[in-house]
């Protein structure tokens, strides 16, 4: 699919997961064994501790995938697009299996299925744009491929969405963290 727009949906889809997970990278200061709307204080910030990296992992990912996509014709086609996901499949993948040992705290448990939600929604629209690829290398551009790239663009659409939604509830907890005083998790 050389398509430019479709392709350039697919990587303005893909910036949204970086600028916004930039958002959540702190606010306030917190500490000590104080509850907070989401459990024990202690507890919530060991559960941001061991996620924040994880976040930032797939955000450094996510922009490399930005600049690969892009590729040296400087537009996203779906042969750069699909090669940056075939690289950048296996090791989100590493980052949602590392994810799912990490056990929440009960309250953060929805927020916890809505990040892995997020990284399987990405895996899937990879996914996706690969098998389309593979379809339009082997019969050239065709409705089927086409079909592909349209559904790979709403599986990011959807994540995306998604991505605003646990952005949103990552600084409430880094917040409520914040108002029980001590060292805020994501603040160095």
């Amino acid at each position: 699919m050389e398509k430019a727009t479709g392709v350039k949906v697919l990587l303005r889809l893909a910036l949204g997961w970086a600028c916004l997970l930039a958002g959540s990278m702190g606010c306030g200061e917190g500490g000590g064994a104080a509850q907070t709307p989401y459990g024990p204080a202690d507890q919530v910030r060991s559960y941001r501790l061991q996620t924040n990296p994880l976040i930032d992992w797939v955000n450094s990912l996510e922009q490399e995938v930005q600049r690969r996509a892009v590729g040296a014709s400087g537009q996203a086609t779906a042969e750069n697009l699909a090669a940056v996901y075939a690289y950048a499949h296996p090791l989100l993948q590493a980052a949602r299996d590392s994810f799912d040992r990490l056990a929440p705290p009960p309250a953060l448990e929805p927020l916890h299925r809505n990040m892995r939600q997020v990284m399987d929604l990405r895996l899937q629209a990879y996914g996706v744009v690969l098998e389309g690829w593979a379809l339009q290398r082997e019969q050239g551009e065709n409705p089927q491929s086409d079909s592909l790239y349209q559904r790979a663009e709403a599986l990011l659409a959807q994540a995306n969405d998604l991505v605003v939604a646990v952005n949103q509830e990552l600084q409430a907890v880094d917040l409520a963290l914040g108002e029980t005083g001590g060292r805020n998790p994501v603040v160095s």
